[in-house]
Formats: structure tokens, sequence, C-alpha cells
């Protein structure tokens, strides 16, 4: 009876599922569109490959270095804060867009609806390349940020080591050779891959966050440092600085139109996908909030921190651990 009855379940779950993917079909036709992807993401797949683009936590921590010497402790707490209400603004005023134009055009498509009618190849074009461009980027400083943690790991376990221009190029060239390959031959693996880097990247977040706070006790720094400290190095202005420091906080919550481009490889993506565009971008500031909280109050000398060759985030680790080992192991 167990049986049938998993049977059963299993059964109805592929007659919605295929249900949905018409009503998808349908609504792809209505808008002038034909189905050319299979949905084969399911919603956590999908929040899982949004979430690990922008992967807010550790891009925020990785990227520390933009904002403790342009405004500090309190540029990278509440220039988070500002960055993700704006984007939140953003994200749920995209989702507006994606729940009534689910194609994976996303922007310019959208530009294209709602133009007047002799502007629309000037405006949708425009929108396309800005698009383009910023993903562009967005790639190149994924791989950027991966180098530079990897040459931070090698200062770290050998301080008479000197970086050179050419090592991190080496490194960053054959990370983005990594993710290509992944790209290109693994897609039919990616929804298990991307459900797996959601959730290594929360059990992550936690377990570091514990270990650092567990291992400082009871040494921490003053709420009023992690709070209130400013920090302007930069030689421009006080309030040009601490505006450069949100450089950080919105790299750590860019991406998250992901979902847009992706929207035609789930089912019922007219609902799930304006869900999924808001929630990982909730889930990057809880996330990224509480961890560079933790940080501060972890950080121990903030310009052996600044200064350090092994980057902020590794310092601060290996300052509240004690351990080269331990701080390497966090850091993956």
């Amino acid at each position: 009876m167990q049986h049938d009855s998993a049977g059963m379940e299993a059964s109805a779950m592929k007659k919605t599922q295929t249900a949905q993917t018409y009503g998808d079909d349908d609504q792809l036709a209505a808008l002038g569109h034909t189905r050319e992807l299979n949905r084969s993401f399911s919603p956590l797949a999908m929040l899982g490959l949004c979430f690990a683009i922008l992967n807010s936590w550790t891009a925020l921590a990785a990227s520390l270095s933009l904002a403790l010497s342009s405004g500090g402790p309190s540029s990278v707490i509440w220039g988070l804060i500002t960055a993700g209400v704006c984007n939140l603004s953003l994200a749920a005023s995209l989702a507006e867009f994606l729940s009534a134009y689910p194609t994976a055009g996303g922007q310019y498509h959208w530009v294209a609806v709602i133009s007047w009618k002799k502007w629309v190849p000037i405006l949708s074009w425009t929108t396309g390349w800005i698009n383009v461009s910023g993903w562009i980027a967005l790639v190149a400083s994924g791989g950027l940020l991966g180098s530079q943690l990897i040459i931070g790991v090698i200062s770290l376990m050998n301080p008479a080591y000197e970086p050179q221009r050419w090592h991190q190029f080496l490194i960053y060239i054959g990370y983005n050779i990594v993710a290509f390959l992944i790209n290109t031959f693994l897609t039919r693996i990616l929804p298990t891959i991307t459900k797996g880097a959601l959730f290594w990247s929360i059990t992550g977040f936690v377990v570091i966050s514990i270990t650092v706070l567990a291992c400082s006790s009871p040494k921490y720094s003053p709420p009023e440092f992690v709070f209130r400290e400013f920090i302007n190095e930069t030689g421009w202005p006080d309030g040009i600085a601490w505006l450069l420091g949100l450089l950080q906080a919105g790299l750590g919550l860019t991406g998250f139109d992901a979902v847009a481009h992706m929207i035609e490889e789930i089912p019922n993506a007219a609902v799930e996908g304006p869900k999924i565009m808001i929630a990982c971008v909730g889930i990057g500031v809880f996330t990224g909030f509480v961890f560079l909280t933790v940080l501060l109050f972890v950080a121990g000398d903030v310009q052996e921190v600044i200064n350090s060759a092994a980057g902020p985030m590794l310092a601060i680790l290996y300052n509240a651990t004690g351990s080269k080992a331990g701080s390497i192991c966090l850091l993956m």
C-alpha cells in the first residue's frame, strides 16, 4: 500500500508539472515566443543558482578591502543596509515585470514592451548591451575575487612570498576555464550543483560565524567600533569616501536578474520567478549583515587587517582562530 501511495504521489506531481509546463508554454505563445528550453530547474535549484551568483556574504567578505579603507566599519554595515533597501526595491520592480512577461530576454524585452514604438529598437538594443556588459563585468569580478583569495592563502602560509600580477592572472584564467567547462559540459547536472551550492553556502555561513565567535570569546571589538567607526584612507572627502565604500555592498547584491534570464527553465515561471528574485536578495541582505557584523566584532587590529597581504577576510579569520590551517579550512 505504501508503494502504491508513493507511486500515486509521484504520478500526481508529474501531472502537476506537466500542466504547469503547458500553462507556461501558453503564456509564452501569447507573448509571441515558442518554448525552446527544457524546464529542468526546480524552484529550489533556481534559488540556488541565483544565490550562488550573488553569494552575498562571501562576496561581501571577500571584497572587504573596498570598504574598510573607504568609510571603515560604518560603510561596511550601513552601506549594506543602504544597498539592501535599494536592491530590494529594484528586485520588487523587476519581479513585477517578470510575472507579466516571463521570458529569458528580461530587461531588453520589458523595455520593448513599455517604450514608444518608434524608440523600441534603439532603447531595447541599448538595454540589452548594457545588461550583457554588466554580466561580463560580474563574471570577471568572480574570477578576480577567487584568485585574490587563493593568493591570500599562499601569502598566509608563506610570509616571504611576494605575489606578482601574472601569478594572480594565471589563477584567474584557470578559475574561469573551470567555470566554462562546468557550464559547457555539465549542464545536465547544473540543477544538482546549484542546490548543493545553496546548502554549502548557508552551512558555511553558520559554521564560520559560530566558530570565529567561539574562538574570539571574550575578546570582541566594542559595538562603537563595529557600528560607528569611520576610516578614510582614500584621500577623498569623507562623504565621497563613504560612497566609494558602497561598491562593496553593491557587488554583494548584484546579479539577481539571473532568474529572469533563466525563467524559461523553471515550471510555473510567472509565479515562482518573482518570488525567487526577491528571496535571493532578502537572503543576501540577511546573511551579509549578520556575517559582516560577526567579522567586525572579531576583527582585532583593523589597520593590520587592511594592510594584510593575505587579504582582510583571511586576516580576520586568522586573528579570530589563531590557526593558519583553521583559517584556510573556514575560507573553503
